[in-house]
């Protein structure tokens, strides 16, 4: 306990940062302690991938909780906050799993993609959905008939209905 007339500046914000980023990485480790390991053919298994984004987690967490401990309270006045790229790659993160099924993996790849190019500053929605479905084709291709995976068509495309 501190005396009444000692105070610890602390950059409470920073130390949040970097305290949820710890204790996600180690939830994150403790999860994949339940994934089944890997076999003879796949000596890594499931657990390798949550392993390793537990780890980047921690070591991402620690710099910035040790900076916010030794920096105290003095900090430089933050950046002003724009809301509107985080609000558009939240929706380009929603548009996969609202739409995937119905409309598929090509004209989705496409939509994504022109939503990510805006909420990184570009201002060329058609260009932007014409090399997102550039792409969304070449993937399709790729994956459905190079490699024999199947990324969905899409079930207007596929004539099943709604």
């Amino acid at each position: 306990m501190l005396p009444p007339d000692k105070t610890v500046n602390l950059d409470t914000r920073d130390a949040g940062l970097g305290l949820a980023a710890i204790v996600l990485g180690i939830v994150v480790a403790a999860v994949a302690q339940g994934f089944p390991g890997g076999s003879a053919y796949d000596v890594l298994g499931p657990r390798l991938l949550p392993y390793i984004i537990a780890v980047g987690l921690v070591l991402t967490g620690l710099p910035i909780l040790v900076g916010a401990l030794c920096r105290g309270g003095k900090r430089e006045a933050p950046e002003p906050w724009d809301a509107a790229p985080v609000l558009l790659i939240a929706l380009a993160l929603a548009v996969p799993i609202l739409l995937i099924t119905t409309i598929g993996w090509i004209p989705v790849a496409s939509v994504v993609f022109a939503i990510g190019a805006r909420a990184f500053g570009s201002r060329s929605t058609l260009l932007d959905l014409g090399i997102g479905l550039a792409f969304g084709a070449v993937t399709f291709l790729l994956f459905n008939h190079v490699l024999g995976l199947n990324l969905p068509l899409g079930s207007l495309i596929a004539g099943h209905g709604g």
